[in-house]
């Protein structure tokens, strides 16, 4: 991945936040808005630190703005794209999460608004978007397919799992997002061309719950020889369970937090691919702000490629310290 050129770091950049508050030659700068579902969360607060950094880096005026929780669900970012665009700004960075978001989004592009996609894209099934023009927008974010792809060869490539065919649990702590269906047909696709089959688990948010389920489908099928967790919820207590038990049994997953990157270092799991929320934010607003200094077409970015192991976590745990994984 090309890493774009830092451009000028101005003194005087612009503080950002949810309620900027704005000097007269920050306002003569381009005002780029970044829409996200949450301003409390962790993996949102990483995503308005990328925002942020983005600003500065590339001296242009972002205001992140976010429902104080999810609560409202997409519904809630709908208001604050509407008054994003009466705002007329350079450009709008819209977290697509469903069909709840097109109305908006188009009512953006018809009033001449450039808008960048990132963190989500779903165009799946019932949200696949009317207007022609929102599949074709600009993407920063995590291909979830390729990615379970990336982290199972890498898996594989370890000689962690049994040479023989064994079986792969493959837990879903959302079985209802389709992201996660689309990382498990990743997993899956790589498992069956190496031969090894699978199954699947449906769990939950509570990982002490997940505990338990794990727990009774590794009692029932001892055919089990590795786990693949769609995110921390499935995979850390996968991880607890595998250790109290002195079990013999490799575990990857999807994302990182201060939980899974602990878990790693103690070599409990044994690889995660990290979607870098940080990244996504920041180069949507560099997507907005090229076009807005130089007309350059915004470009897709797959920021979901990191491989996080024993042998680089550390780094990660640091990058997490700090606010930008």
């Amino acid at each position: 991945m090309k890493k774009f050129t830092k451009l000028c770091l101005a003194a005087t950049a612009a503080v950002v936040g949810l309620t900027p508050a704005f000097t007269a030659n920050a306002q003569e700068k381009p005002k780029i808005y970044v829409i996200a579902p949450d301003s409390r969360d962790p993996f949102w607060i990483t995503q308005r630190n990328g925002a942020e950094q983005a600003g500065k880096d590339f001296d242009v005026n972002v205001i992140v703005a976010a429902p104080e929780s999810q609560s409202g669900g997409d519904a809630g970012m709908v208001p604050l794209i509407q008054a994003a665009i009466a705002s007329e700004p350079a450009g709008i960075a819209i977290d697509f999460t469903s069909k709840t978001m097109e109305a908006v989004t188009t009512a953006a592009l018809d009033a001449g608004v450039p808008v960048v996609l990132y963190n989500n894209n779903r165009f799946e099934g019932e949200n696949e978007p009317d207007d022609e023009r929102i599949p074709g927008l600009a993407f920063v974010g995590q291909n979830e397919m390729y990615s379970g792809e990336v982290v199972t060869r890498a898996w594989l490539a370890t000689g962690a799992l049994p040479e023989t065919s064994c079986k792969v649990l493959i837990v879903n702590p959302v079985p209802t997002a389709f992201v996660l269906t689309l990382r498990a047909d990743g997993v899956k696709r790589v498992l069956d061309e190496a031969g090894y089959t699978h199954t699947d688990l449906s769990a939950t948010l509570d990982q002490g719950q997940n505990i338990g389920l794990i727990s009774a489908a590794m009692q029932k099928d001892p055919d089990i020889c590795g786990i693949a967790g769609l995110g921390g919820p499935a995979a850390n207590p996968a991880a607890r369970f595998v250790s109290d038990n002195n079990l013999d049994v490799p575990i990857v997953t999807f994302d990182i937090g201060a939980e899974t990157a602990a878990l790693i270092k103690q070599g409990k799991i044994q690889m995660a691919i990290n979607q870098q929320p940080f990244l996504q934010s920041y180069y949507a607003v560099a997507n907005l702000a090229h076009l807005a200094r130089y007309d350059l077409t915004p470009v897709n970015v797959d920021t979901g490629t990191s491989l996080v192991t024993q042998e680089n976590v550390e780094t990660v745990i640091s990058c997490i310290e700090a606010g930008r994984c």
